[in-house]
């Protein structure tokens, strides 16, 4: 199997090394980029709403203070800055969709995005820019589930996912004004350390995994590491071409088939199925992150000469649950 290792991404040193700003660099994605960025010898900046002071700190991540909300940034986070990636948004699945979550998962996404937007406008007033690459994170909850296979060039779909996503890159599209922007549309990411594998993992170690509802909606997912080996490749390799791309593995599977090789990647059965009525009952709307699926193409970023380390499910689940990486 053919391995694009993060170590061939061309990364400059020391010296002159990149400095790359991060909005959303406490998330599960971004704490595994910076962790990487930081190893590769990059001055790696995250933007956070707890920074203590809007000094420029010296170590390695440092912290910049923000609030999108405000449209407050330091004056500081941009100064000499190569490479700008946007992870930042609430949420999808953490609390019930009310009315008032619906508008804070779109606010939090498309506020952070002009926030930016109008602080690299500020910038770009006093000096010219200096950043080269910028990339945003997106989500394949743009499309329509189903069985039709969803390409960058496919349609919006139609609800509440598919309505935010659509208004998040929107926003997005802004940061294209200085820089070439990538968007990367990002499917289920699998990681020991949370998002979609958080509640899995203990129950199916239990033996209390489940096939929920049907069992045939499509789960499109990535590994963790090749999340951060797209968005690295995305922002330095210098025959990246700007535009969409969906982040999600080459082979992504059906529910059941997902929870079978789950359950047998920790030794444990899979005999429990559930019905979707009492997820619809309970949780109503966000119920569909569960019982719908979007069957994503990665073809594109295929063609662009990106190859997956873990392409195949089960070699995923092996590397995760038998060689989780080490917690910080």
């Amino acid at each position: 199997m053919q391995q694009n290792t993060l170590s061939k991404i061309p990364v400059p040193s020391s010296p002159s090394p990149p400095i790359v700003l991060i909005a959303g660099g406490s998330g599960l994605i971004g704490t595994a980029l910076c962790k990487h960025l930081v190893t590769m010898g990059a001055q790696v900046r995250i933007l956070s709403r707890s920074a203590k002071t809007k000094a420029a700190p010296t170590s390695n991540p440092s912290f910049y203070f923000w609030n999108p909300q405000t449209a407050e940034i330091d004056d500081n986070a941009l100064t000499g800055v190569t490479h700008l990636v946007n992870l930042a948004g609430a949420g999808i699945a953490d609390k019930a969709w009310t009315k008032a979550r619906r508008l804070e998962l779109l606010w939090s996404r498309t506020q952070s995005a002009d926030c930016l937007a109008a602080a690299l406008q500020k910038a770009s007033e006093k000096a010219p820019t200096s950043v080269q690459r910028i990339v945003t994170a997106s989500a394949i909850g743009f499309y329509t589930p189903g069985e039709v296979l969803a390409t960058e060039e496919s349609p919006g779909g139609s609800g509440f996912l598919a309505e935010l996503t659509g208004e998040w890159e929107k926003h997005s599209a802004a940061l294209g004004a200085w820089a070439p922007l990538t968007t990367l549309r990002i499917g289920l990411v699998l990681s020991p350390h949370g998002g979609l594998l958080a509640p899995l993992l203990p129950m199916t170690r239990l033996g209390l995994g489940a096939c929920i509802g049907s069992g045939r909606q499509w789960m499109s997912w990535i590994h963790e590491k090749d999340m951060v080996r797209l968005i690295m490749h995305s922002l330095f390799d210098p025959e990246w071409p700007s535009g969409i791309f969906n982040a999600v593995a080459p082979l992504p599977r059906r529910h059941l088939g997902f929870m079978r090789s789950l359950a047998k990647a920790l030794q444990r059965p899979l005999w429990i199925a559930l019905p979707g009525w009492p997820l619809r009952l309970l949780m109503g709307p966000r119920s569909t992150l569960l019982l719908e699926g979007v069957l994503a193409s990665s073809q594109k970023v295929q063609n662009q000469g990106f190859a997956f380390e873990y392409p195949e499910l089960d070699q995923a689940l092996h590397n995760l649950i038998k060689n989780p990486a080490p917690k910080t």
